[in-house]
């Protein structure tokens, strides 16, 4: 025993050491799997082309004869609201003359993700786009959300961009774990390294990840900016108008490198195509009847005519009518907060089953002085009275057809920001559209032609879908196609109602 004793005494250190060894073995293959996993999340083989291919194949396919229309949302904050864009619009109508150019920008200053996560899908609806450029800063997880709403509420191409350089960015730091106690430039911690300043995070990381996960282009403003103030030796400053908004100068500069990309996209194109929105026709042969039947995969289905249709078809979805759709009936951004005139008084209003189209108020009175507190009544124009809230509180309609949370209220963030006091009584407007009922988006094509475009349904569940449009085969016969939309993401997929 004193034997077997003295035997375990001795292989002792040597068992601690076998073990430590395995242990540190096991951490270091842990290690570099983790920047395997990590590289290989930011490692994008899709190429930009391919995720706007549609946006692409109009403008290349856009002929004198055949103009072509892109619409275009550009969303975010104050950096996108700031104007930038309208020198990229004059730019695209100067060098693709050929394609129609319908631009939004709905873009809300002071919104930060998390806050523009409540008003994304309300205003993507209303304008519905074929391609949307969008920036915001903020938290990455809402950032994310807001990825998951393009994806989910529309068939659009996305282009977001990185952010542009209040200082002089960092360059990239290949984040995981490297064998060197030489912390690489850009890069904080010991052995496993990160990137040091958070923006540089988002731009050259958190982003690349996101467009590979929902098959986002990703215009990297941050990395013409950098590449720019090392080649010029310019003050990032002397771009600015304050510590972080560009002054015209800078804001020159986001359309300049914003337009070397996207042009670089369109002379790479190479006919590449998606599946995202397709063209459909009343039959294989062209020809109409007072009764034609169209199956569809998507969530939305319009209607495309040269001509305006001299009376709106009796239409069947699933068997029932648009008027019971949810998705057909969409409400407005709310009236402005007045003392932030860019702010809109609610951020979210929330439809349930609502199917009346009508116009909204809610008059706001008993402020607290710090604004956090009052009383709201609600009326609809054709409802009447809708009940009484107060605003640390979620309304309910007596209709059971409208929902109000209290995060959505903007009123205290608004003194806050402006330190002036809203006073009663206060009246905040809003609007429930139905857009099925047969008015059409007008859009001027050129050269005398007008093109109409009618929505017979929308907010559809993402899978196959019949639709019966009855009427006479001459009005009919003034249909040039149907387009129907799948978003690339179905609505179930979203967890915890984003």
């Amino acid at each position: 025993m004193r034997k077997s004793g003295c035997n375990l005494i001795f292989f002792k250190p040597k068992l601690l050491l076998l073990i430590c060894v395995a242990f540190c073995a096991v951490m270091l293959l842990g290690a570099v799997a983790a920047t395997k996993v990590i590289r290989d999340r930011e490692s994008d083989r899709i190429p930009d082309v391919q995720k706007i291919a549609r946006t692409l194949s109009i403008i290349r396919g856009s002929t004198p004869n055949d103009r072509k229309v892109l619409k275009v949302l550009f969303y975010g904050q104050s950096i996108t609201q700031s104007g930038w864009h309208e020198a990229v619009l004059a730019h695209w109508r100067q060098i693709y003359p050929n394609t129609v150019f319908v631009v939004q920008n709905r873009a809300l200053g002071g919104f930060p993700s998390q806050a523009l996560v409540r008003t994304t899908e309300q205003d993507i609806a209303a304008f519905y786009p074929d391609l949307i450029v969008f920036h915001v800063y903020g938290d990455h997880r809402d950032y994310e959300k807001i990825i998951r709403l393009f994806r989910s509420r529309t068939a659009a191409d996305i282009i977001v961009q990185t952010d542009h350089g209040d200082v002089l960015p960092d360059p990239r730091c290949d984040e995981g774990f490297h064998f060197t106690l030489s912390r690489p430039p850009g890069c904080a911690g010991h052995l496993w390294y990160h990137q040091r300043m958070w923006n540089d995070e988002m731009s050259y990381h958190k982003i690349p990840a996101l467009a590979r996960k929902y098959a986002i282009a990703v215009e990297p403003q941050r990395d013409w900016w950098r590449a720019y103030l090392l080649r010029t030796g310019t003050n990032p400053s002397d771009l600015l108008s304050d510590v972080i908004h560009p002054n015209a100068r800078g804001k020159e500069l986001i359309a300049e490198f914003f337009n070397q990309y996207f042009d670089g996209l369109v002379s790479q194109y190479k006919g590449e195509t998606a599946q995202d929105v397709n063209l459909l026709h009343l039959d294989e042969q062209g020809r109409v009847s007072d009764n034609a039947i169209v199956r569809f995969e998507g969530t939305r289905l319009e209607v495309v005519s040269d001509r305006p249709l001299t009376a709106w078809p009796a239409i069947t979805v699933d068997g029932q009518s648009p008027e019971n759709l949810d998705g057909c009936y969409q409400v407005s951004r709310a009236s402005s907060v007045v003392t932030v005139p860019d702010w809109p008084a609610l951020r979210r209003i929330i439809l349930m089953h609502d199917h009346v189209a009508e116009n909204w108020t809610a008059i706001l009175f008993d402020f607290s002085p710090d604004q956090k507190e009052f009383t709201f009544a609600v009326q609809g124009s054709q409802t009447g009275p809708q009940g009484t809230g107060r605003s640390q509180e979620t309304f309910v309609s007596n209709s059971h057809n409208l929902e109000i949370e209290p995060d959505d209220w903007m009123v205290e963030r608004a003194w806050q920001h402006s330190k002036v006091a809203l006073h009663s009584p206060f009246q905040v407007n809003w609007s429930v559209d139905y857009v099925c009922g047969g008015k059409p988006e007008v859009i001027d094509r050129g050269k005398g032609i007008t093109e109409f475009r009618y929505v017979l349904a929308t907010g559809l569940s993402d899978t196959w879908h019949s639709i019966s449009l009855k009427d006479s085969a001459e009005d009919l016969g003034k249909i040039d196609h149907l387009t129907a939309y799948k978003p690339r993401i179905h609505s179930a997929e979203l967890v915890g109602g984003w």
